[in-house]
């Protein structure tokens, strides 16, 4: 879900420029949601029922999720959401004080590599999930630093390999 719009011009409001701000930090969460699921972005109506089911009430809409999303709202100008809004959005995505996330960058700095931490893990333990990657690891163990770069080459020339062989073929006319 891209949202399409540009940053701010140079001498933009500062109400523009933090509704920027939003817009491309919820745009994150939503690509990386898809990216760590599999599957596409939720939707707005999804994110609100999710946040609305985790609040126990109705407290965002489709609406002001596009409106944040997109930098603006239906009348062209910047949206200004309360903090309120602003930390029942990150809960959706499962990041507690969410304004401070969507307004402070070190915060959101913080938070990003919290998350790209367990994005990684995420994908160690689906690895080690496999009984043929926990046996590789073991016999890796103890080898020098040389052979392991040689073994993550390997391991690289071979996925490229496999890819390439999975590709379908040029069909050539007959």
């Amino acid at each position: 879900m891209a949202t399409g719009s540009q940053p701010p011009e140079p001498g933009a409001s500062p109400s523009a420029a933090r509704a920027r701000r939003i817009a491309d930090r919820l745009d994150s969460l939503l690509a990386r949601e898809g990216a760590r699921t599999g599957a596409p972005a939720p939707t707005y109506r999804e994110l609100a029922d999710r946040i609305n089911r985790i609040a126990g009430r109705d407290v965002i809409s489709k609406d002001t999720i596009r409106n944040l999303h997109l930098g603006t709202n239906q009348k062209g100008q910047a949206p200004n959401p309360t903090v309120d809004t602003l930390d029942w959005l990150g809960a959706g995505f499962g990041i507690k004080a969410g304004a401070t996330y969507f307004l402070d960058e070190a915060s959101a700095e913080s938070v990003d590599a919290q998350l790209n931490a367990l994005q990684q893990l995420a994908g160690l333990k689906a690895a080690l999930g496999n009984s043929a990657v926990v046996a590789l690891a073991e016999r890796a163990s103890g080898l020098s630093d040389n052979s392991l770069h040689m073994l993550v080459s390997l391991a690289e020339r071979l996925k490229t390999l496999e890819a390439d062989a999975a590709a379908p073929s040029p069909r050539e006319d007959d």
